[in-house]
């Protein structure tokens, strides 16, 4: 995965300091988007279609459900290993390989064999964490200028992606007469498409100089690599949480199944203009701590309404709910590849605040239905997003700094 031989000056000033060539800003611009398609999609496209497949296969909730919660633990476990695979192979080349094996997992889970589609699913999960590591690494490196901006459009794709794959599976199964294997295979057949225009970006590969020594563990020894992490898990919490009982709260609050079908779909779209707007309107606002309590607004708006009013007023709660949420991940990974004193750091950064985030997210929608059957209402259960929202605002404040996060921290 390596040069054999040395990067021309060229080479070495696109990756300390970003392109200077239109063909080559638009080229890696165009691959980062491709990446971000298929982060979310192939994750988000077996939601519709949980049903039916639990039915086809006889499965238990527990085993469906592990096919939705094995990705999210998986960025929780093997975020911390990937900055390592791209100091190691280049992050050109480790991208590419993890573009291939999303093509695989998703090719496993569309077999309609349970345990073959276990496999799969922690290979696409695998996969994707690495991504979600190294693609703010990748920005940093390449747009060092306009990190914002290059975020607000990947994380713009990456949340489009997520809502197209909820909109086409049903349409995908029913065209293939009631085939869901094909809903999950066009996944496959895309991350194929992305991996073979990956291969161009590999001219560009090379390998970051080795960090410092005690740079490894400089970051948890940091306290505001810490609130950082602590805001990703905040706000991947509530988003978690939000897709996997919104729609029930809704309806166990009496509203139909078709508008709470409805309703968590406005949460995700009103999600796609926010993650574009977000940070362009921070790094637009000096202040950075009102930066971020603009950001929150539509989300304390959104909380109180949703506990206290959940049927008053429901459409203008999922669409705070979702212009909050989709804030929240764009401003989360705009951080990530700002603070980073370089994009070393950045990547390294990135797979502390995102191994720590996943693994408090993935107690949420535990959590929030264990609280639920515990008290036998949702009360008390949505009581808890009072706490997280609180928490995620204190540490938003926090790690929102402009102070740089460097190696010698």
């Amino acid at each position: 995965m390596t040069d054999k031989t040395a990067p021309s000056s060229d080479q070495n000033s696109d990756a300390g300091r970003g392109f200077h060539r239109l063909g080559a800003h638009i080229g890696f611009l165009f691959a980062i988007l491709l990446l971000a398609a298929n982060m979310r999609g192939s994750i988000v496209g077996l939601g519709p279609l949980a049903e039916i497949i639990g039915t086809d296969l006889s499965l238990s909730g527990t085993q469906l459900g592990l096919l939705t919660t094995l990705p999210v633990l998986s960025f929780g476990v093997l975020s911390i290993f990937a900055p390592r695979l791209g100091q190691k192979f280049g992050l050109e080349a480790t991208l590419l390989t993890m573009l291939l094996f999303i093509a695989l997992g998703q090719g496993l889970r569309a077999s309609g064999a349970y345990d073959i589609m276990v496999i799969g699913t922690i290979i696409l999960g695998a996969a994707i964490a690495v991504m979600n590591v190294l693609t703010p690494s990748l920005v940093r490196r390449s747009f060092p200028t306009h990190v914002a901006f290059v975020t607000a459009l990947y994380t713009f794709t990456m949340s489009s992606g997520a809502t197209i794959a909820a909109f086409i599976s049903i349409p995908i199964r029913n065209a293939a007469d009631g085939d869901w294997r094909w809903s999950l295979g066009v996944w496959a057949v895309f991350a194929a498409i992305a991996f073979v225009c990956w291969l161009p970006m590999l001219r560009y590969r090379h390998k970051a100089p080795a960090p410092v020594m005690n740079a490894k563990i400089s970051l948890w020894k940091n306290t505001e690599a810490w609130w950082l992490a602590l805001f990703f898990g905040c706000q991947s919490l509530m988003f978690y949480t939000g897709v996997a009982w919104l729609a029930k709260v809704f309806i166990d609050h009496g509203i139909t199944e078709a508008e709470a079908a409805t309703l968590l779909s406005i949460f995700n779209v009103f999600g796609i203009p926010a993650a574009f707007a977000a940070p362009l309107i921070y790094s637009k606002i000096a202040n950075k701590k009102l930066a971020m309590l603009v950001l929150h607004i539509p989300l304390i708006i959104a909380i109180p309404g949703f506990v206290f009013a959940t049927t008053e007023l429901p459409y203008l709660w999922a669409v705070c709910l979702g212009l909050g949420q989709g804030s929240m991940i764009s401003i989360a990974l705009t951080l990530v590849g700002m603070r980073g004193a370089d994009p070393q750091t950045s990547a390294r950064l990135s797979g502390m605040a995102q191994s720590v985030g996943y693994l408090f997210a993935a107690i949420g929608p535990v959590l929030f239905g264990a609280l639920h059957d515990l008290l036998g209402d949702w009360q008390v259960a949505l009581y808890f997003l009072f706490i997280v929202v609180a928490v995620q605002l204190v540490a938003a404040m926090r790690a929102g700094s402009s102070e740089k996060i460097g190696v010698s921290n």
